[in-house]
């Protein structure tokens, strides 16, 4: 027999060639069975934008528990009534502890925000057509940790959300003081890196609908505020930022205030849970008394009583048994509520307003590092915080009334700070994280603490909130250094801006 020793040696030069074919078409038919067909390979900034612009505005866990049960009473804008039942849904009206109202703020930002805005950031910083994209991001970063900042002191900044990115799964905590300087410059060149000429996300950013002019003019603005925030400790730099902020161009009208629109069927209000469902909680006696003392036109629009009475607040600080000698008892029902129009499911969420931006102009100008009227800003502030209720779509104070308040109000530079820290006080009604925070750097409006039993301020409002408890367990080294920095962690300790 006649052996073809040529294709025998063909053969078996092509076998294992044959066997790679098919092992590697295997391996890609593998791959391919493995693939989620609804895995996102590539996200879209503007969805990412969108979804890092509500997780901000938050969801009613930490709305009703760090701002609604710390921020809102310890301000004495809101007070609850406990009961043997119900307990007490709002611990900051009576300075008692609850580590998890406490923290909530932390908790949800580092697992619902941080994350994509780190991961936002990152991609956006490599991708030369995504110049506004990455300059909102570093906006936004800047937004939402100032405010995280603002509430608990030291708190981890530059490793945050970098488990994803570049495995560093324990970030550090990082001095208040640092996190200031490179938010105020994070601002200002976020700013100056604004195109006109480059694609922007459109109706993706649920703030401005990628109106570039506008967004220049919030980073301005937020620059205004952080940079006002730090006046008592560090005044040169917190002038020479405020003078920055006012030549780049702040808002100018409520056109411009931030606020995010909820929709019924949507991402709703987180306040509504908050308001709707306790129905312990009213309006303090404090804020409405004020109003009241004033004949302010905003009273009727904010609060409402639920069996027609007359406007009443319910004091802070008590229970079902020491209200029994208050006018309306513990008959809930006679206290002044929330207007049930600002607390829809679709009811818009506030978060930098043109009367905040008013009102701390006529601050820079008391201080001298504005050559504006401390007066006409005042007066602006005063009056933009009476109309932008109309974003409610509810009936608002009359021109007439604006004017009338104020003429029965005039500026008296010699209580100036009292007048804006009160004004912004009211202004800042449902942005309250912030009025907390403007409050301890001024001290008005000037509160009388409450001292009621087993509270553990020693009868003090609360300068801070406490850090989450996980954190002692799966970070434990680095809060621990944050601790032995800042000062105990406790509601009593303040930040490095609180002088």
């Amino acid at each position: 027999m006649k052996i073809n020793i040529i294709n025998i040696s063909k053969k078996v030069l092509l076998a294992p060639v044959m066997a790679l074919v098919l092992s590697t078409a295997c391996v890609e038919d593998l791959k391919e069975m493995n693939l989620n067909p609804n895995e996102i390979s590539s996200l879209d900034y503007g969805i990412q934008l969108t979804k890092m612009q509500l997780a901000f505005t938050g969801g009613s866990y930490e709305i009703f528990r760090t701002s609604l049960g710390y921020c809102f009473a310890s301000i004495q804008q809101m007070a609850d009534l406990e009961s043997p039942v119900s307990g007490v849904f709002l611990p900051g009206d009576k300075y008692l502890n609850d580590p998890l109202f406490a923290s909530a703020f932390f908790d949800a930002a580092y697992f619902s925000e941080y994350r994509d805005i780190a991961d936002y950031v990152n991609r956006s910083s490599e991708d030369p057509q995504a110049i506004n994209y990455h300059a909102i991001g570093r906006i936004w970063k800047v937004m939402s940790a100032h405010r995280l900042t603002d509430i608990y002191g030291d708190v981890p900044y530059f490793d945050a959300g970098q488990g994803y990115i570049s495995n560093l799964w324990f970030p550090k905590y990082d001095a208040q003081e640092l996190i200031y300087k490179d938010m105020l410059k994070e601002l200002d060149e976020a700013a100056a890196s604004f195109d006109d000429m480059m694609p922007n996300p459109g109706d993706q950013d649920i703030l401005y609908n990628g109106n570039i002019d506008q967004w220049k003019k919030f980073t301005y603005s937020l620059m205004l505020r952080l940079a006002m925030r730090i006046s008592n400790v560090a005044p040169a730099e917190s002038e020479a930022w405020v003078k920055k902020a006012i030549q780049g161009g702040v808002m100018t009208s409520n056109a411009d205030l931030a606020r995010v629109t909820h929709q019924t069927g949507g991402w709703i209000n987180p306040f509504n849970a908050g308001f709707n469902t306790r129905d312990r909680i009213r309006l303090s006696a404090t804020f409405v008394g004020w109003m009241k003392d004033n004949n302010d036109p905003r009273l009727n629009i904010i609060a409402w009583v639920e069996n027609g009475g007359e406007q009443m607040g319910l004091p802070n600080g008590f229970d079902n048994t020491s209200i029994q000698d208050y006018p309306g008892g513990a008959d809930l029902s006679a206290y002044s509520n929330v207007n049930p129009e600002l607390r829809q499911y679709d009811s818009p969420s506030l978060h930098l307003t043109y009367a905040e931006v008013e009102l701390l102009l006529a601050e820079a100008a008391i201080k001298g590092w504005h050559s504006g009227s401390a007066k006409e800003h005042y007066e602006k502030g005063v009056a933009a915080a009476m109309r932008q209720w109309d974003i409610f779509g509810i009936e608002i104070p009359s021109e007439a009334e604006i004017n009338d308040y104020l003429k029965s109000h005039p500026f008296d530079s010699a209580k100036g700070m009292e007048m804006i820290g009160e004004q912004y006080w009211a202004a800042t009604f449902l942005v309250n994280w912030e009025g907390y925070s403007k409050w301890r750097r001024t001290g008005y409006p000037v509160l009388t603490p409450t001292n009621y039993p087993s509270n553990v301020t020693n009868g003090q409002i609360p300068r801070r909130m406490t850090y989450s408890g996980e954190e002692y367990s799966i970070n434990s080294d680095n809060i621990n250094e944050a601790v032995s920095r800042q000062g105990a962690d406790d509601f009593m300790t303040r930040v490095w801006w609180d002088k």
